[in-house]
């Protein structure tokens, strides 16, 4: 027995004495840096992760799955998320009557027990149509008791249903748990309109249904619903309610800010309109609500049963686009306009990026040794790129298309050159005459006769390391030779 023990106490001090790095390896969070690593988590919902840098998810078919992991973003942003189905996790969720519904749940996370924080979900978009009921949200559809902290979710969420039971916000749909430091600025609409069930319907900033302790959250949000059944509609929470499993929790709603209009129609005979700045209706009698901020709030009701409000109720509306490009800190994105409404949305997100420079010189290239040249982003300054600049290529001869000619007085003619080797740096010629009263030259190596004589052209390379020459006599023809000698050059002169 004795022997055991110590053995034991042996390998304990053996643990302890190991360094830190080593003991800490295997609690390092796995790194996520692309898609397709935000697609695994699905296989082991219960890791803990940490972003590694902005993810796009446009094109990607994203199925919610529970979490209960961590998740931590880093500050990092996954953006164009669209959610085109519930996932395959089901939950009972409860209305303000403590009825139980069998809920489906759309949102990155079908439902979140874990932690999520400083993630931020731009450009989270849905348009779903169900039967069964659901909650439409950007990070959790079901809070389990789970965290959502320092977080920020904007997009465009839209739901229609003719469930009995049907909630949307953009945080967390349905549940209980703590949202804490999260910024929304979103776009939901809801129709839960059918004719034969009236509808239980909640829209929320930040919840959109349960009893999760909400603070310092900032709450942008526009809001559309259009109820055949009972609205539950607040600027941070649509419905607080404790369900029957925990009848009573003292919870609170404080230190969030409010800028939100809600539109919204109820058609019901016994009418509640439920629609606030802050929670929609309250059931908990011990909710806590306190020190919160309205920027702006308006509550829009419309007796008009006739259509579903949207927020652009043009048919087969004709958008005007107008793309921003990203900056090295900014998302690019396009924004959409309908001119007849002027109402207008933005989409395909782009990642930011530098705005390369041109190239700067550092170290010239020489004969003897290569330069370097490096390009920096023309906002921030940041080095983007550097490169080697090619050693220079001297030229080691330069031959003319001519080395002796005789040229008729006033006529002209073209002399060339040819520079080797071919990938000589420096191809550029410099001509001369030398003497400018017989012949001239231009810049191309055009000659053209002024004066009777003899003169020589010369053509130098531009690296000065090689040069030909060509001698040119300059003549008079016979009729020439008349008109000056015999007529006395009166005409000559003309």
């Amino acid at each position: 027995m004795k022997h055991r023990m110590l053995a034991a106490a042996i390998s304990l001090m053996t643990l302890l004495l190991l360094p830190l790095p080593a003991r800490a390896e295997a609690a390092q969070p796995i790194v996520i840096s692309d898609a397709a690593g935000l697609l695994a988590m699905a296989q082991q919902p219960d890791g803990d992760y940490v972003l590694g840098a902005n993810i796009d998810l446009r094109g990607v078919d994203w199925t919610p799955f529970a979490f209960t992991g961590t998740l931590d973003g880093a500050g990092y942003t996954i953006y164009n998320l669209t959610l085109s189905q519930p996932g395959e996790e089901t939950r009972i969720t409860y209305d303000g009557r403590h009825r139980g519904y069998h809920t489906v749940f759309a949102a990155l996370f079908s439902s979140v027990s874990g932690s999520v924080t400083n993630l931020n979900l731009l450009n989270v978009k849905a348009d779903l149509a169900t039967d069964q009921p659901c909650f439409l949200s950007g990070i959790a559809g079901y809070l389990a008791n789970g965290t959502i902290q320092n977080c920020t979710v904007s997009g465009r969420l839209k739901i229609t249903s003719t469930a009995k039971q049907c909630g949307a916000s953009a945080i967390a749909g349905f549940g209980r748990g703590l949202i804490k430091g999260c910024t929304v600025d979103a776009e939901i609409t809801m129709i839960t309109i059918n004719p034969d069930a009236y509808c239980e319907e909640y829209l929320g900033g930040v919840l959109a249904n349960g009893f999760a302790d909400v603070e310092n959250c900032k709450v942008k949000l526009s809001g559309y619903t259009s109820v055949r059944g009972y609205v539950h509609n607040g600027g941070i929470v649509g419905l607080d309610d404790v369900n029957p499993k925990d009848k009573h929790y003292s919870g609170y709603v404080r230190g969030c800010s409010v800028d939100a209009v809600l539109s919204f129609f109820e058609d019901v005979a016994d009418r509640r309109a439920y629609c606030r700045a802050y929670v929609g209706e309250i059931q908990n009698p011990s909710l806590l609500v306190v020190g919160n901020e309205t920027v702006n709030f308006e509550s829009r009701e419309s007796k008009d049963f006739s259509r579903a409000l949207l927020p652009d109720s043009t048919e087969n509306p004709v958008y005007d686009a107008v793309v921003t490009a990203p900056s090295d800190s900014e998302f690019g994105y396009t924004t959409y306009t309908n001119p007849k409404t002027g109402y207008s949305y933005t989409d395909d997100y782009t990642a930011p990026a530098h705005t390369p420079g041109e190239w700067q010189i550092v170290t010239p290239a020489t004969y003897d040794s290569e330069g370097l040249q490096r390009q920096f982003c023309v906002e921030c300054g940041a080095l983007l790129a550097e490169q080697a600049i090619p050693r220079l290529i001297a030229a080691t001869s330069c031959t003319m298309s001519e080395s002796k000619l005789r040229l008729p007085y006033r006529e002209t003619t073209q002399l060339r050159a040819e520079i080797l080797p071919e990938d000589a740096t420096n191809r550029n010629l410099s001509w001369a005459s030398s003497n400018e009263s017989i012949v001239h030259v231009d810049d191309n190596g055009l000659v053209t006769a002024v004066g009777r004589g003899t003169a020589a052209i010369y053509c130098k390379t531009g690296d000065g390391l090689a040069s030909a020459a060509c001698e040119v006599e300059v003549y008079f023809t016979t009729w020439q030779w008349i008109t000056q000698y015999v007529l006395f050059g009166w005409i000559w002169q003309k």
